[in-house]
């Protein structure tokens, strides 16, 4: 038996995220489940690599894009509040979650990644 669902589809703005935060120096798995990736980089908040789940959904509306969140994934939801889990739609929207996550305290500083 694997970890990974049979009939999974992945995201398609997963591809070019997962690009994008490994060409800033995230190291980047695919887990699938209970979300869609798992990443460790450099925080300078806690002066260590961190580990962050990341999941990713494909964004719908034209002016203001926002995630499609399935009612079918009601385990998923649940797994993702529990663990404070960002969902992401682009890279963009991914780093600010991170770094909402990792900054430095009050201070608006970017965590500054570092490859190992």
């Amino acid at each position: 038996m694997t970890i990974y669902r049979t009939a999974a589809k992945v995201d398609e703005c997963q591809k070019p995220l997962v690009k994008a935060l490994r060409d800033a120096g995230v190291l980047v798995w695919p887990i699938r489940k209970p979300c869609d990736l798992l990443l460790r980089f450099w925080c300078n908040r806690h002066r260590d690599f961190c580990w962050q789940t990341l999941e990713v959904k494909t964004a719908y509306g034209k002016k203001s894009p926002k995630p499609r969140l399935d009612s079918r994934q009601k385990e998923q939801q649940t797994f993702l509040e529990a663990t404070d889990t960002p969902i992401a739609t682009d890279f963009d929207s991914a780093w600010r979650e991170l770094n909402k996550r990792h900054a430095l305290g009050r201070v608006q500083t970017a965590c500054v990644l570092k490859t190992a």
